[in-house]
């Protein structure tokens, strides 16, 4: 079987050598990271590389960041900005300017000196396994299992330094710690290799011990922003709430106002509609009075007409039975008499009897004395005759307390024009009409 795996491995060797070795060429080894830790956080989005920047740096880091960096928020002072507010102008910072994330990285580098894991290369199984453990609160445990459960030895003894750290943190030095450290102290006389290794040891605990300590305070720095923030975030939340009460309660309050409106309007629509059949009601009411005062004056017309006709009858029957004999004094009793100088001859115009409708039988007769009392004489005392201001020419004359006569004096010299009889508080829009139509 020997011979069989070494012909095998020459005939190989000669047909396949060179092959093999293009093929070893061909597979890549995997890239590792920057020792120094350098990253292309530009690459986040805004919220990712906030958070990040939360989470790993104190408020007096980014402080200072923003501080170095000459960063500022329109409006408000830098000093009192919040660390939420501080990490996102920070993040804006590094996206827009990828190579300020340098000044992030040197933060991080003087907190923690360098991230974990950077001369191994991870694949995408081992880096879920190592963001799990970083986010778990029993990561120290997660990795300590690990290293206990590695097959090799010298991997396994790297967990001893810091369990015996562990020991002293939570139960305190034992009582057989001098004796040990004495025992420790003869292997360094015994030769300069295992001091060394000593003192590498010693080293590399204090630097455990240093890591534990800096991952302790960073946890609490963490827990404690986590709870600000969740703090932070409930109010904004009961803020919303609030607001979102309030909005709802005013949308409501506008809605109840807006159906009152309505039902002010339908209810002054509706008052509108009582009150435009109230006047048309009125003023049919009115129209009928007219007309039945229309009709009672005409009777009475009728009646004086008949009146006047019976007493005409009367006359001419009298006249007739007192025979030829009386013909001459009647004929000199028709002789008018003549005329005074101050007579005029009333002009009645077509205004002036219309302006009659709607006054009483008392007004209307009132009005035709002063009209014959003017063509008697237009100068009498008892008219009382006023200049109409703002016309020239027009005159008034007192019919009753609010009741006025206009007049004037016609284009010839003796007659009056008897214009209308006016309510007195109607004279001055008969004078605008008067203007108006002059």
């Amino acid at each position: 079987m020997a011979t069989t795996r070494k012909a095998g491995g020459k005939g190989k060797g000669k047909g396949g050598g060179p092959a093999r070795k293009r093929a070893a060429a061909r597979v890549e080894t995997p890239a590792l990271p920057d020792p120094g830790g350098d990253a292309p956080l530009e690459e986040l989005s805004r919220d990712a590389l906030s958070v990040f920047l939360y989470a790993a740096l104190l408020p007096e880091e980014t402080r200072a960041l923003v501080k170095a960096l000459g960063l500022s928020v329109p409006g408000f002072r830098t000093e009192g900005l919040s660390d939420v507010e501080r990490s996102d102008v920070l993040a804006d910072e590094i996206r827009a300017r990828p190579a300020t994330r340098a000044h992030a990285l040197d933060a991080l580098r003087k907190a923690f000196g360098a991230p974990p894991l950077v001369a191994v290369p991870l694949d995408a199984r081992t880096a879920d396994d190592l963001l799990t453990v970083g986010a778990s609160d029993h990561g120290l445990t997660l990795a300590l299992w690990r290293v206990l459960a590695d097959p090799a030895a010298e991997v396994r003894a790297r967990a001893t330094p810091l369990l015996d750290e562990l020991v002293k943190e939570y139960y305190g030095p034992g009582p057989g710690d001098g004796a040990r450290g004495e025992a420790k102290a003869a292997p360094r006389e015994q030769g300069p290799d295992l001091a060394a290794r000593l003192a590498a040891l010693e080293k590399e605990l204090a630097e455990a011990r240093a890591r534990v300590e800096s991952g302790r305070k960073k946890s609490e720095e963490q827990r404690d922003k986590l709870q600000a923030w969740l703090k932070d975030a409930r109010a904004r939340a009961a803020q919303a709430v609030d607001d979102a009460a309030r909005a709802r309660e005013s949308a409501e309050a506008a809605q109840r106002a807006r159906e009152r409106a309505e039902a002010e309007a339908a209810a002054l629509r509706a008052t509108d509609a009582a009150a435009e059949a109230q006047r048309a009601r009125a003023a049919a009411r009115e129209l009928e009075v007219r007309a039945v005062a229309a009709e009672s004056r005409l009777a009475r017309q009728e009646e004086r007409e008949r009146e006047l006709e019976a007493a005409l009858r009367e006359a001419r029957r009298a006249e007739t039975e007192r025979g030829p004999a009386a013909q001459p004094a009647a004929v000199e009793a028709d002789e008018p008499e003549d005329a005074p100088a101050s007579w005029l001859m009333p002009m009645f115009t077509r205004e002036f009897y219309d302006s009659l409708e709607g006054w009483d039988r008392r007004v209307q007769r009132a009005a035709f004395k002063q009209a014959y009392l003017l063509a008697q004489d237009h100068r009498h005392p008892s008219l009382r005759a006023l200049p109409l201001e703002g016309l020239p020419g027009y005159y008034r004359v007192r019919v009753a307390t609010d009741v006025r006569l206009l007049y004037r004096r016609g284009e010839r010299q003796n007659a009056i024009e008897v214009l209308s009889l006016i309510d007195r508080e109607d004279l001055d829009r008969y004078v605008r009409q008067a203007k108006t139509r002059a």
